[in-house]
């Protein structure tokens, strides 16, 4: 039998763009997800390092906003490399987010001149700034547990897609008792991640709406954050991140 071949993409995605997201009118019918579990995925690190390498941001200042259905707030996000900084320009409250290959660190800070503190612990579950992003949904923490499984092939918004479980090596470390996600088998991206509860219900979905270019670089322009009403595949609320437009230059240290 021949080996299969997977295409591994020549550009760089922001693909770690992936958790910030975007919103609608509450209650909407969401698109559901057929997973065809009777073809096998690639190996799992072999997705995995991949992934994290697309997960090298350009030297970018982007701007945009924050919006739910009753609240908008302009965005500025910086990247570069594996950092990413969330500055809230209505609100003093900063974010940082840094991945290596380990896992990720979420800090926070009230100003530009205070030290930078971890989110640890049950502050990862807080909401930010009244949305539906909560700070361990930033910090993309699923993809680095230890216990993932191959599920199978799907389609996402007409892209195909390997389908993927991850299980939380301490189940007290995650609001999700497990995360259920979507890599793209043409560009290494996240498509689609939903969390689950205990009861095996989805309870929260982020989804990839665009992407756009800038300069020679693609980065995401809206996803969305999306809080689910249990076992019934229906948004509550949605909260999503708008990209209107960016330029080399993050004014990050390394």
């Amino acid at each position: 039998m021949k080996q299969a071949k997977y295409r591994f993409p020549s550009f760089r995605t922001a693909a770690a763009l992936a958790l910030a997201a975007c919103c609608s009118a509450a209650f909407l019918p969401l698109l559901r997800a057929d997973v065809d579990t009777s073809k096998p995925t690639p190996p799992i690190g072999w997705v995995q390092a991949r992934v994290f390498h697309n997960l090298t941001l350009q030297d970018f200042k982007l701007q945009g906003v924050l919006h739910t259905g009753t609240t908008i707030i302009p965005l500025e996000l910086r990247t570069k490399n594996k950092e990413m900084v969330y500055l809230f320009k209505e609100n003093p409250l900063q974010i940082r987010v840094i991945l290596d290959p380990a896992s990720s660190t979420v800090e926070r800070r009230q100003s530009s001149s205070a030290p930078w503190v971890p989110v640890t612990g049950h502050d990862l579950s807080q909401h930010i700034l009244g949305t539906d992003i909560t700070y361990e949904d930033l910090g993309l923490n699923f993809i680095f547990w230890d216990h993932m499984v191959g599920i199978g092939t799907d389609s996402i918004k007409t892209l195909p897609a390997w389908c993927f479980e991850a299980y939380p090596t301490d189940p007290a470390s995650s609001a999700y008792a497990k995360v259920r996600y979507w890599i793209s088998s043409d560009y290494f991206a996240f498509l689609r991640v939903d969390g689950y509860n205990a009861q095996g219900q989805i309870v929260k979905r982020v989804e990839v709406n665009g992407v756009t270019q800038i300069g020679d670089a693609y980065v995401i322009k809206e996803m969305e954050i999306a809080t689910m009403l249990p076992d019934r595949d229906l948004s509550a609320s949605r909260t999503y991140i708008e990209v209107h437009g960016g330029a080399p230059g993050s004014g990050l240290t390394e």
